[in-house]
């Protein structure tokens, strides 16, 4: 690393995640390269969120913590770049654990490659039967298509990160994040570095853990999150936007299209489309990386439940279009939506 490069802040988007929020924290605070800054963005919490946040201030002075009412996550991140020092900004969900060297190793990857932004691959984590099955989702074409990060390999450029080191000049050249979206505002971001020309790079050595979702109704509402969320970004980034991405919809139609033809055709249609799934389901849980039977049995529910919801939420957002891109386009646009980041 270059000697004019001396600082390091991590920004952590905080909302209703008070259990998670202190275990998060103790791996920034130990890091083998101590972080410079240390910025925790709290949004309306009913779970006690800032009074934790607020405790752990208190024993660091690197850690600092403000408040983010208006709730979503681009929001946060807007709140927390807002003042900052460093020359570097490591972006850490609530809901994953980076290893202690994360940061040296971000900042080596960062100083060998020049790149904009730098990042490990993702490595998913349950901690009961649903979230393990998600685990093994994530880790598998079937549940996650081609997507880069989800997968390991050699370092490499890549289009995006899991989670992210960035350069803050990088930032700061191409404008604030997008509160209209909900979701995606990673990848709007993403979009616009790219279109400007930076690098993105994918390191092995970056190492984090992201800690699945416990149940099958917060997977349901991830899920539909992203779908919406994703076409509201296709209204102000296409370029953004992948095929793969809309596979989950097609499934839904043809889900439908099959119980159209089983009710009024040929009655086998939907068993037979259904049946399809679930033996390629099956197949794809015997090769996923699992941890335990549980998860391998329950992998099918689970990869349905993220496929149907990712599906719908994004049949809806195509159904309301100009609802979807009006909020994409305004701070405000997603007050009334009820869907929450």
């Amino acid at each position: 690393m270059s000697a004019a490069v001396t600082r390091i802040a991590v920004i952590v988007p905080a909302r209703d995640c008070a259990n998670l929020l202190v275990a998060c924290a103790a791996q920034i605070l130990k890091q083998t390269r101590k972080v410079d800054e240390i910025v925790i963005s709290v949004g309306p919490s009913a779970d006690g969120t800032a009074e934790v946040a607020q405790a752990l201030a208190a024993t660091a002075d690197t850690l600092r913590v403000v408040q983010n009412p208006a709730g979503d996550r681009g929001s946060a991140l807007n709140v927390a770049l807002d003042g900052l020092k460093s020359e570097f900004v490591a972006m850490v969900d609530a809901q994953s654990l980076i290893e202690l060297d994360y940061v040296d190793a971000a900042l080596k990857v960062i100083d060998q490659t020049d790149a904009a932004v730098v990042g490990g691959p993702m490595r998913p984590r349950g901690r009961t039967a649903i979230g393990r099955a998600m685990a093994a989702a994530l880790r598998s074409p079937f549940g996650v298509g081609n997507s880069q990060f989800h997968f390991g390999g050699q370092a490499r450029e890549v289009d995006s990160v899991y989670l992210g080191v960035y350069r803050r000049a990088a930032l700061q050249a191409v404008g604030p994040y997008n509160p209209g979206l909900l979701r995606t505002e990673d990848d709007d971001m993403n979009a616009r570095l790219r279109a400007s020309g930076m690098r993105f790079w994918m390191d092995p050595t970056i190492r984090s853990t992201y800690l699945c979702r416990s149940t099958l109704r917060e997977v349901w509402s991830q899920y539909y999150g992203y779908g919406y969320w994703k076409v509201a970004l296709g209204t102000i980034r296409p370029e953004a936007i992948r095929l793969r991405q809309f596979v989950p919809a097609v499934f839904v139609l043809g889900l439908t299209a099959a119980a159209v033809t089983s009710t009024l055709a040929w009655w086998p249609a939907l068993f037979v489309v259904f049946g399809a799934y679930v033996v390629l389901g099956a197949t794809a849980a015997s090769l996923a990386p699992a941890d335990g039977l549980a998860a391998r049995v329950l992998f099918v529910p689970v990869a349905l439940t993220m496929h149907l919801a990712y599906g719908i939420g994004s049949l809806a957002g195509l159904v309301g279009w100009r609802q979807v891109a009006a909020a994409a386009r305004s701070d405000s646009g997603h007050r009334g939506t009820g869907i929450r980041p």
